[in-house]
């Protein structure tokens, strides 16, 4: 591959070199939009940060801002992975790992081997409170090899993507009561803190959006397998 591209780029440079000015008109249209996005993102955030239940939204910017760009990020967590694409602000194209295909189960082990394929360095792994029920032997796996991996279980106390999908299903007849069988996680609720106790691994829970950032960034200094649960609300 290195030789073919070598005998390429030359030839593209060529075939490119007609566009230059074009080519700087989109870069800084780029930039532009770069920086109207990240205003937006700022001014949401400000307005949603002292809400009574962090907002999917604040609890995505934070969790990020907390991990900066170096960080790999595992994400599974469905209540806010829009959130995270729209706030993610990476020099890499590496950072951020995610699966095309069905998610139920793939982001905790995926990020113990993520870790383990990088030599052991820190990971952030973001999930869903249902996604995590799939695969919470993980936690143990983490544990056991002795991994920096900070797991950040998103709770919204449901299977909130299940119940989106319904709600585009208009034969469904949940879709016009919302009213949903087998998708609220509350009866009893999932006490994460002591399921990561029960694998070996520390565990904090986190109720304000102020106090997120803090949090992540004192699970991944610590340098050993971390759990953080984050309360969100269903917007």
């Amino acid at each position: 591959m290195r030789p073919s591209l070598q005998a390429l780029l030359p030839l593209l440079s060529a075939k490119l070199k007609p566009h230059t000015n074009t080519i700087i008109a989109l870069r800084d249209q780029a930039s532009e939009e770069r920086e109207s996005r990240r205003a937006a993102v700022d001014t949401r955030a400000h307005s949603e940060i002292d809400e009574l239940v962090t907002t999917p939204f604040v609890a995505a910017r934070e969790v990020l801002r907390a991990i900066g760009p170096d960080v790999p990020i595992v994400d599974e967590a469905p209540v806010t992975i829009p959130h995270v694409r729209a706030c993610l602000d990476s020099h890499s194209a590496r950072q951020y790992l995610f699966t095309r295909s069905a998610i139920l189960g793939w982001g905790m082990p995926a990020a113990v081997g993520t870790s383990l394929g990088l030599d052991g360095r820190p990971v952030v792994c973001l999930v869903g409170d249902g996604s995590a029920m799939y695969s919470p032997q993980s936690l143990w796996t983490a544990a056991h090899a002795r991994l920096p991996v900070t797991f950040v279980v998103m709770n919204n106390c449901e299977y909130n993507i299940l119940k989106n999908y319904a709600r585009g299903q208009s034969h469904y007849r949940a879709a016009g009561t919302d009213r949903f069988i087998g998708m609220d996680m509350n009866d009893p609720p999932i006490d994460f803190l002591a399921l990561a106790a029960t694998y070996g691994i520390p565990a904090q829970r986190v109720t304000r959006a102020r106090d997120i950032a803090c949090a992540v960034e004192s699970g991944i200094r610590s340098a050993r397998p971390n759990l953080i649960e984050i309360v969100v609300s269903n917007r």
